[in-house]
């Protein structure tokens, strides 16, 4: 089981994709164990999640648990993170 868990919360993050895969990378290098990364995407529709996934996929470590979910409706801030 995972003691800690951080949500990432995604939607149409295209338009500024550098400064988000910085601070994904900085969450996928955290010094601190048992932990885990889930990225959830509000339905966005410029191709930003494929693009997270990928490189999240290329950067994770092994000890890094990852989990991503995708809606199907942008449910907002607070029903985004309700799905993480």
């Amino acid at each position: 089981m995972v003691r800690a868990s951080l949500i990432w919360l995604n939607y149409n993050s295209s338009g500024f994709i550098d400064i988000a895969l910085r601070s994904i990378e900085s969450a996928l290098s955290l010094d601190f164990d048992d932990y885990g990364v889930i990225v959830v995407d509000n339905a966005s529709g410029d191709g930003s999640f494929e693009r997270i996934r990928k490189f999240i996929e290329e950067k994770k470590s092994s000890s890094v648990r990852v989990k991503f979910v995708r809606s199907d409706a942008n449910r907002g801030y607070a029903g985004g993170m309700n799905l993480g």
